[in-house]
């Protein structure tokens, strides 16, 4: 007799996608190459792990996710009433469109996010951190982007041309003002912010003066 799970992959499979077994009440897959989807080995892991949760694996197919109630407030104006593929997860919508980028891997852009290839996304019904992943639309097959949330995506990658080779695009945790900074730096600052338990924030939202607190990391790691 088939488990749940399995039914599951052998349903969304013939609906197209890609499906990855993943770590029970976690994101990780379970397989060190699941970049290289194996229909069959996929299935057998299923088959000894029924508790396993379960992933698609991106690249044809993307996941557009909003990580915030405004995010995804403006994912679904763009979006309106297209029908698609989306479902809910601990505090995101995602929503399932055919990857019209063959070089998208991510992009990130004040909590919404593009994932395509050499990325994974968590499906329903899976669980993680005691919250249940469920389908808020499960019309297939996957369809192509529309035609405003292309724009949109074209219009944030079109931004990007301009940055410099070392630089990395970064939105404040505070006002979501978009700004260009080193990637070095940006770790750094990144670090502090986190043992200080706040996202990273713009010099205008900053309460406190970083300086003397990157002088101490830098000199604690022998940079």
């Amino acid at each position: 007799m088939q488990t749940e799970i399995v039914q599951q992959f052998d349903d969304l499979v013939s609906k197209g996608l890609q499906i990855i077994p993943v770590r029970s009440n976690s994101k990780i897959p379970m397989q060190k190459a699941w970049t290289k989807w194996d229909q069959g080995l996929c299935r057998e892991t299923l088959q000894r792990y029924p508790d396993a949760n379960i992933g698609i694996l991106l690249g044809d197919i993307i996941d557009v996710e909003g990580d915030s109630e405004h995010a995804n407030n403006m994912l679904l104006d763009i979006i309106g009433k297209y029908p698609h593929p989306c479902y809910t997860s601990s505090r995101s919508v995602h929503h399932l469109f055919r990857n019209p980028d063959p070089k998208l891997r991510i992009l990130r852009h004040q909590n919404i996010e593009f994932r395509g290839f050499r990325h994974q996304s968590v499906l329903p019904p899976s669980h993680h951190q005691g919250i249940s992943y469920s389908w808020l639309n499960c019309e297939f097959p996957v369809p192509e982007m529309p035609k405003r949330l292309l724009k949109f995506y074209s219009s944030l990658k079109g931004s990007g041309k301009c940055r410099k080779k070392g630089y990395v695009c970064v939105w404040c945790g505070n006002c979501e003002s978009k700004h260009f900074i080193h990637h070095k730096r940006f770790s750094k600052e990144l670090k502090i912010f986190k043992s200080l338990h706040s996202k990273w924030l713009c010099q205008k939202c900053r309460e406190i003066d970083l300086r003397p607190l990157c002088r101490q990391f830098t000199k604690y790691k022998g940079e």
